[in-house]
């Protein structure tokens, strides 16, 4: 997955490093979509700075299960990267960061709760070794960041954002529900009551909205450079400090897990119910759901 990482060198003294060009010039090589229409997670790495990108061009960057398990990949490899320093996750293109979960994979693998457990579990990995990693992470939101694309981004330390964002999390369309570790990830960012109404109205939020409820940190006109800026102010600083900022400002947000046993619960009978299997297949004959009371059957 990775590309020159494996080489690797030591820094260079601060004096010797060079400038936002560098990451601004990795960052712009990955603004055209590649020739391979294969949905797959790419990584480059210079400077000491990682670039992760979700690449399935064809499909707004969806993310089928396989996917998801090589981000996994990704993070867990890079977190043993000594000479890592930051982390800037993006989508391949400019229409989009990633619109989610690749819902086509949901009649096989997600429609019963006993298959939702293990695509449910491989989604929550995958999303807490990338807020695990111990160097600051950054994530790079133009286009659609939709679902678990929304939630990618949530495990990212910043979310930097450009002037055509949508960014949400619509699942009472589709019949699903996040699990802990995507709840966490999202409240330690916009509080409880700004995911209820994240939630509960399914809206899609443009950059301004957004912005203001604190799912994204900044919205700026030339995304490329201020991701760069950040990422280079960041192996500018001490990576002892930079490391320590993340890792305690993390611990000091950490709830206790007092919930599980109703949240489980809650998940068998999401993934047991009618509600899901209605949401996939409207959404997959692309038309409106209909939902019945308590997750029961409606006729249409």
């Amino acid at each position: 997955f990775r590309d020159g990482a494996d080489n690797a060198r030591p820094l260079p003294p601060l004096h010797q490093r060079q400038d936002t060009r560098v990451i601004e010039k990795l960052l712009a090589s990955f603004d055209t979509p590649g020739e391979s229409t294969e949905p797959r997670i790419l990584c480059r790495v210079e400077q000491g700075v990682a670039v992760v990108v979700i690449a399935n061009e064809t499909a707004r960057n969806a993310l089928p299960l396989r996917m998801w398990s090589d981000l996994e990949t990704v993070f867990a490899d890079l977190s043993r990267d000594r000479s890592l320093r930051a982390v800037i996750l993006r989508g391949s293109g400019t229409s989009a960061f990633a619109a989610g979960a690749d819902i086509s994979e949901f009649p096989e693998l997600r429609l019963t709760a006993a298959r939702a457990a293990g695509y449910n579990a491989q989604l929550s990995r995958t999303l807490r070794t990338i807020a695990g990693i111990e160097v600051p992470t950054l994530a790079m939101l133009q286009g659609f960041a939709v679902g678990g694309g929304c939630e990618i981004a949530a495990a990212c330390d910043l979310r930097i954002g450009a002037d055509n964002l949508s960014i949400g999390i619509p699942v009472g369309r589709l019949g699903v529900i996040l699990g802990l570790a995507e709840s966490r990830l999202l409240i330690r960012h916009i509080g409880v009551n700004g995911l209820k109404k994240l939630l509960f109205s399914g809206e899609l939020l443009d950059a301004e909205a957004a912005l203001r409820m604190g799912l994204v940190d900044e919205v700026v006109p030339d995304l490329t450079h201020r991701v760069a800026a950040l990422a280079n102010a960041i192996v500018s600083s001490s990576a002892t400090v930079m490391q320590a900022a993340k890792v305690i400002t993390d611990l000091a947000g950490r709830v206790d897990d007092l919930a599980a046993d109703r949240i489980q619960d809650l998940m068998v009978s999401t993934y047991d119910g009618a509600d899901l299997r209605e949401g996939v297949s409207a959404f997959l004959e692309k038309r409106p759901a209909v939902f019945g009371p308590s997750g029961t059957e409606t006729a249409r």
